[in-house]
């Protein structure tokens, strides 16, 4: 397809909203609503499934249950062409198991021709030779193109030391580093800590980590390694001082496997500040470091003056986003939405934009725009993911114009047939953990050639807009079958007539939005419901 014709389409397709939609974060908030079976985002954005749950993998098995972390990995800085990283937040088989956890990678890449994202290779890691693994939740994509997966479980918050390979470490609750290129297990990192591990970040020094414990207590931590790019030595640090203000980091002790596997005793002996579930930590492209906790509903940022010497730093403290509700506008309404708990994954976009992914409420998908202040709020939703689900990942492509996330159903399988269809014609029901990418419309998929001169249009369809009485008319030549279509081709409306040459449809039941008319499966063209 041209470029000009690709042009022609989205300007039809989008209602003329994608001509100024050059980013991700340049959408009209969905309405907020409830969960349903379907998975809402804004008509000016696309989907794609890239897998779901129990889909073969090419090296053998199936792919893994609970889908989280999902991280993008590129091949020579490549936004086209990577490696797809996925965990497995399954927790062990039972207590003192193994089972449980995981992670698969995908080689990717995004066929020019298509413009959609192909599978060519899959397969499960092996992490017996580090003792197994469960319970993967966040991560991270390392400076230098590895990934670490967050072991979420620690056995010694709740029966004490559990170690069936008698390596003298708690089995679980580390953090582990991965080869994808290689489908290689490099370890587990002792030195960072033995904790409920939700995800961790690290600075362009490639030295300094910071990272979280998704437990009551729960303390904010950064780790300093010895040496770049070797996060199996350094020392480690707790956070203590206040949650809006002034704050230090007291080093506590790491070297022995008695002190590793026993960090969140001693940074209560330390002193350190108690949060209630830290889930992610990113740094953000203002170089303060942001992290969300989930029950207490908020994202914090702070300062670091001196991210390699924990002593001479300074650590300010403050609530980034949370806490009260925002004002969300629709395109028709605006609705006074409180934030809620559950804040949990997040990402900046290329514009500066934090991505925020809940766990609880509602399970939005909430992006705080670049310039955000408590007191001058800039908040909108662009999502909400189906039925006994929540949101999970979340990287971007290094161009950011694609966004890779999980959908992990708390119980595997529900009911949610949606058939919705994504970007490459496939009918997609959310009944089980579904891994997928999401892009502007205009950047994934080829759409259709909607027919726009002319001698095609044979009909006339009016009024359009169509206002709220609802009653369109369609008037022209022989009249055979009329089918409207959602913004994402879910099919809504499909009549067939005996050849007459007006009809009269009753709307009422369709919401306001943009949606496609096809008429006797030939003219195609816009329709907006105000």
């Amino acid at each position: 397809m041209t470029t000009l014709l690709r042009f022609s389409f989205v300007i039809l397709f989008l209602g003329f909203q994608s001509i100024y939609a050059q980013n991700m974060a340049d959408f009209t908030s969905v309405t907020p609503t409830t969960q349903t079976g379907q998975f809402i985002i804004p008509s000016s954005h696309s989907f794609q499934r890239i897998i779901k749950v129990g889909d073969p993998l090419s090296a053998g098995g199936n792919m893994l249950p609970k889908p989280d972390f999902t991280g993008y990995v590129p091949i020579a800085s490549s936004s086209t062409n990577g490696y797809l990283s996925i965990n497995s937040e399954d927790a062990p088989v039972a207590i003192g198991g193994t089972g449980g956890g995981g992670v698969t990678v995908l080689d990717i890449n995004l066929n020019g021709t298509s413009n959609l994202w192909e599978t060519t290779a899959s397969q499960t890691l092996n992490f017996a030779a580090v003792g197994n693994t469960a319970a993967n939740c966040s991560g991270t994509v390392t400076p230098w193109g590895t990934v670490i997966s967050c072991e979420e479980f620690a056995y010694n918050a709740l029966i004490g030391l559990i170690d069936f390979n008698f390596d003298g470490y708690n089995d679980v609750g580390w953090n582990v580093e991965i080869n994808p290129a290689t489908k290689t297990v490099i370890g587990k990192h002792w030195a960072m800590g033995n904790m409920a591990h939700e995800n961790v970040t690290i600075h362009s020094n490639e030295r300094t980590v910071y990272q979280g414990a998704d437990s009551n207590p729960g303390y904010l931590y950064k780790f300093v390694a010895t040496n770049a790019q070797d996060l199996s030595a350094g020392n480690l640090y707790v956070f203590s001082g206040s949650k809006n203000g002034a704050g230090a980091w007291v080093q506590i002790a790491n070297s022995s496997i008695t002190e590793r596997n026993t960090t969140i005793d001693l940074s209560a002996a330390a002193g350190g500040t108690v949060f209630n579930g830290i889930e992610d930590v990113e740094i953000g492209p203002d170089g303060m470091v942001y992290f969300a906790v989930k029950n207490e509903g908020q994202v914090y940022r702070f300062s670091d003056s001196d991210p390699l010497e924990a002593s001479a730093s300074t650590v300010t403290m403050e609530t980034y986003v949370g806490n009260m509700s925002y004002d969300i506008n629709d395109g028709s309404s605006t609705t006074s939405v409180p934030w809620g708990n559950g804040n949990d994954n997040l990402a900046f976009d290329g514009q500066g934009n934090l991505w925020v992914l809940q766990d609880g409420g509602n399970s939005y998908i909430w992006v705080v725009k670049n310039g955000h202040t408590q007191a001058s709020p800039d908040v909108e939703i662009f999502g909400i993911v189906p039925n006994g689900s929540e949101p999970t990942g979340i990287t971007f492509t290094p161009d950011y114009k694609y966004l890779f996330m999980s959908i992990l159903l708390l119980n595997d399988p529900v009911s949610n047939n949606a058939n919705q269809i994504d970007a490459a014609g496939a009918t997609v029901n959310f009944n089980t953990g579904t891994s997928l990418v999401i892009a502007l419309s205009e950047n994934l998929g080829t759409p259709l050639s909607v027919q726009n001169n002319k001698q095609s249009h044979e009909f006339r369809v009016y009024p359009n807009p169509l206002k709220s009485s609802r009653k369109l008319t369609i008037s022209g030549q022989t009249l055979n079958n009329v089918k409207i279509y959602s913004i994402l081709g879910k099919k809504l409306f499909d009549n067939n007539y005996t050849g007459i040459k007006t009809a009269e449809l009753n709307l009422k039941d369709l919401k306001s939005g943009i949606y496609l008319i096809q008429i006797n499966d030939k003219q195609t063209s816009r329709l907006i419901l105000e």
